[in-house]
């Protein structure tokens, strides 16, 4: 097996996996662990900052991150109104909207998956390879994905100091 073979070989069953997690945590109810969701804001934000990093040659698709940053934004205030929050004796849980919660991972990973089928054809009708840095589309998704969890856990966590709803 070459290094061309092995770098997917190895990255494809590692985003699955991680895609699989988060559509978990998209589902039924949750322990609350604020620890958990600090780190996951924390992972979040410095993968939002490396795309701003590489994007920065390209004003557009760096604009198209901050639109899919402002929009999530949007859309994690409407998904902490519908997440029901509890408090029993094994602890604090909440419950997030499970179709909103999927339906934003799934427009970047359907996204992800449309580039890794269409960049192959992409590059054998053309001189130059394309750019991974320069769609404003692949931007705005992977904004408005990765800006809905950060916004959410952040709501997560300041709802937990509240009483249950």
């Amino acid at each position: 097996m070459t290094s061309q073979q092995l770098v997917p070989a190895l990255i494809i069953p590692f985003i699955a996996w991680r895609v699989y997690m988060r559509a978990r945590r998209s589902i039924g109810r949750q322990p609350f662990k604020p620890a958990r969701l600090q780190v996951s804001i924390v992972v979040f934000s410095l993968v939002v900052l490396g795309f701003a990093y590489f994007g920065l040659p390209h004003p557009i698709t760096l604009a198209a991150l901050a639109g899919g940053i402002a929009v999530s934004a949007a859309l994690a205030w409407w998904g902490l109104h519908l997440t029901k929050f509890e408090i029993t004796p094994e602890g604090k849980f909440y419950t997030p909207n499970t179709a909103l919660g999927l339906a934003v991972s799934a427009m970047f990973v359907g996204r992800i998956i449309y580039r890794m089928i269409t960049l192959p054809s992409v590059v054998e009708g053309s001189l130059t390879a394309p750019q991974p840095f320069q769609s404003p589309l692949t931007f705005f998704l992977f904004g408005l994905s990765a800006g809905y969890y950060i916004v959410y856990y952040i709501g997560v966590l300041i709802r937990s100091h509240k009483p249950a709803t």
